[in-house]
């Protein structure tokens, strides 16, 4: 027998930092997919092949610490929370990945492919969870595998859309509770209406290490790191207000939104994780035309930056002699959350 499965890449649109705190966050799902075909086998091999790495082990091996990955761990991850039912289906699987989108430029390709794998494995394994309980499992996988993570990036690539996320209380980094977790799937103009375009500073700094710069910068001052995580938390909750309760057709609707935007990126340089890379490219956002808003994308130090314009030429974003640099991606949202099948030869 075979499946296919398939989930959207991620961006986060406010609550970078904040997030990870307890803070609400604004995320959505994108066009670009990470594809995945499954065959059953007739043992109990487990093959995977991707363009980053291939791994062969065999179900029984799952749970051994040995078995690992460095470019595998959320595919290894998700088999692991689905073993005992691979098991019970006495099931080996042909796994192979395939990506619309590189994984260097910010578009959580870690998330979407952990979406992929869940809602194919629990297609094939006939678990019938629900979208809720796949995110706690996948939740659990990021905890293990990251040691902290608020799954934003998963929930928007398992729901699709843009949606609010409101994280759990208990923001210690073994919080799995995930039943207070609050994920609303938001409907809004947004999405016929809006462009965003990243543009790749040519860096990565990991999230975990830009976690500790901050960490380390405000060691002496946790009293006004904590007021400035509540700054940004109350700034994505106006933007969530203004998508929620603003009619976004008329002329302040989405500028509001807008200003949200404008407002967090100032809080995100206050943090310290705008360098002089990105703000140049921010300062030339500035002066495109179109542009609505710009924005790092992601935990900064490198990687993206996002802007939000009502531009359809994606050529003239592509040949713009300012961004000749850098790469960048347009690209748009999507409703569409992750999903599998079965395929029938």
């Amino acid at each position: 027998m075979k499946w296919f499965s398939q989930a959207p890449a991620n961006t986060m649109l406010l609550g970078e930092h904040s997030v990870v705190y307890g803070h609400p966050a604004l995320a959505c799902a994108l066009n670009q997919f990470i594809t995945i075909d499954w065959q059953q086998r007739t043992d109990q091999r487990i093959c995977i092949r991707s363009s980053l790495a291939q791994e062969n082990t065999h179900l029984e091996r799952l749970s051994d610490p040995t078995c690992d990955h460095p470019k595998l761990r959320f595919v290894l991850g998700a088999l692991r929370a689905f073993q005992p039912d691979l098991r019970r289906c006495n099931m080996g699987l042909d796994i192979d990945i395939h990506s619309d989108f590189s994984s260097t430029i910010g578009l959580g390709s870690s998330a979407a492919v952990l979406a992929a794998m869940l809602v194919g494995l629990n297609a094939i394994t006939q678990k019938n969870l629900s979208v809720l309980e796949l995110f706690a499992l996948g939740h659990k996988q990021i905890l293990v595998i990251q040691g902290r993570g608020s799954g934003t990036d998963l929930a928007a690539s398992l729901y699709g859309g843009l949606i609010y996320f409101q994280p759990s209380s208990d923001t210690s980094s073994s919080a799995t509770n995930n039943a207070s977790v609050n994920i609303v799937k938001l409907k809004n103009a947004l999405f016929s209406t809006l462009n965003l375009h990243l543009i790749y500073a040519g860096y990565k700094t990991p999230t975990a290490q830009v976690l500790e710069q901050v960490a380390a910068q405000w060691q002496h001052q946790p009293a006004e790191l904590k007021a400035l995580y509540a700054q940004m938390g109350k700034t994505t909750q106006r933007a969530y207000q203004v998508l929620t309760h603003h009619n976004l057709n008329s002329p302040n609707g989405l500028s509001e939104f807008f200003n949200a935007c404008y407002h967090y990126q100032t809080l995100m340089t206050q943090l310290g994780v705008t360098d002089t890379t990105l703000q140049a490219i921010l300062n030339q956002l500035a002066h495109t035309p179109n542009v609505c808003c710009a924005k790092i994308s992601g935990s900064g130090l490198g990687d993206c930056v996002l802007a939000l314009s009502h531009d359809t030429n994606d050529q003239a974003w592509s040949t713009a002699a300012v961004f000749q640099d850098f790469q960048t991606l347009s690209v748009q949202l999507t409703d569409q959350g992750a999903f599998a099948k079965r395929n029938v030869d």
